[in-house]
């Protein structure tokens, strides 16, 4: 029994090296086993799963006995639920409890499973948190000006065109299920003009904070947005509840609830992203093409781009969605000199990065298809400008035999 004893004691110093927390030894519940299990957590590893948008109940592990048997193997499980036996990121279980039948991860002298296993948990938790588009869920909030006047929104607006996105606070309601990553629009109440005025995605996930209405020992539930578009009801168009019924002809969703925070559901999301796409670029909604995201999805292959518009001089839609998949692909780190604005300012570098077109679109004078990988390119703003300081522009090859 001593040299199992070892096995349990090896096993366990070694979880604890990736992160796991040992709780307690006991006696595995309602089974007639002669040796004991031990219990852990792993609070790092479930707050990532959650992060990733996987709901999570398994939130125990156990190295016990799978048997009666006085030499039985001895495993690592969860419960049954655990993204851990459903997710291909991690080694597969190669045996089962006999209890109840759970997979397991067992540990013997020719074959280490639970290792396997367990530097599959550690490579996961060192990889950035990608939050895909099966685990985005799209949520409605609303802003009613009856009740709170957002008197410093076209500031809001004006530093968006600037720099191509805007983050506020915004109550979410009785939600706790918003994740960062999801999808957000923003609906205006009250009177009109009422309809769909924002979109972005949420930076955060909700947190309790004191009530906006400044009540003494109230609270409310909140979250930050990254606004990526917002349009001022006072000088223009919003999306109105016409264009809404045309994508919800069959009244499936609430589009004017009284709080913010309720889930759009699926049978109108794809009409609502794409005609919501075509009519901020049909307004020349679109200012600007340095949008700050770390949130990375699943993208198409091509974006349509550029159509021209009129302002005070010529410029170019860009598609934000481009832009995101360029970024998955290549970082957030100049690909000319190397900067990276988060290495070098901390939380309010992260994000941020110039996003070049190798085709430039003002040559171009059209819209046409672009491909993430092949037509942008992250660089820094400096970079950017010598990139941009004859025309035609330098090629980034120029640009770096000028820096050597």
């Amino acid at each position: 029994m001593t040299g199992r004893k070892n096995i349990y004691d090896s096993i366990k110093i070694r979880m604890e090296k990736i992160g796991f927390q040992f709780e307690t030894e006991q006696k595995p519940h309602l089974q007639n086993r002669k040796e004991n299990e031990l219990k852990f957590i792993h609070p790092k590893l479930i707050k990532r799963f959650e992060e990733d948008g996987i709901k999570v109940r398994a939130k125990k592990f156990y190295v016990k006995p799978l048997s009666n048997e006085p030499d039985c193997e001895i495993g690592f499980v969860t419960g049954k639920s655990s993204p851990l036996y459903k997710s291909n990121k991690f080694t597969k279980p190669n045996s089962t409890d006999t209890f109840d039948n759970t997979p397991a991860w067992t540990y013997s002298e020719n074959n280490s499973t639970i290792d396997s296993l367990l530097k599959s948990i550690e490579d996961y938790l060192k990889t950035t948190s990608d939050v895909v588009e099966n685990n985005i869920n799209t949520f409605l909030f609303a802003w009613n000006p009856n009740r709170w006047d957002w008197e410093d929104l076209q500031e809001s607006i004006e530093h968006l065109e600037k720099v191509g996105y805007v983050e506020r606070r915004w109550s979410c309601g009785n939600s706790k299920s918003i994740r960062k990553g999801d999808r957000v629009f923003l609906i205006r109440l009250g009177n009109e003009p009422r309809g769909i005025m924002g979109s972005g995605y949420t930076k955060s996930s909700y947190y309790v904070a004191p009530h906006w209405d400044g009540t003494k020992n109230k609270t409310t539930n909140y979250i930050d947005i990254e606004f990526d578009i917002l349009i001022n009801p006072k000088e223009n168009k919003l999306f109105d509840k016409e264009s809404l019924e045309s994508i919800d002809k069959n009244n499936l969703q609430q589009w004017f609830p009284q709080q913010s925070g309720i889930s759009i559901k699926e049978e109108v999301l794809e009409g609502l992203e794409s005609n919501w796409f075509n009519f901020i670029k049909e307004n020349k909604y679109i200012k600007n093409s340095f949008v700050s995201n770390d949130v990375t999805t699943l993208f198409k292959k091509t974006y349509k781009e550029g159509k021209s518009k009129d302002i005070v001089q010529t410029r170019y839609e860009r598609n934000p969605e481009a832009r995101k998949r360029c970024l998955k692909h290549f970082g957030y780190s100049c690909k000319v000199c190397s900067y990276d604005f988060e290495k070098h300012f901390g939380e309010i570098g992260k994000g941020f990065i110039h996003v070049h077109h190798i085709n430039q679109i003002s040559e171009i004078g059209k819209e046409y298809e672009v491909d993430p990988i092949k037509d942008l390119i992250p660089v820094c703003p400096n970079c950017h400008a010598m990139i941009h300081s004859k025309r035609p522009a330098f090629t980034i090859e120029e640009i770096k035999e000028i820096i050597r």
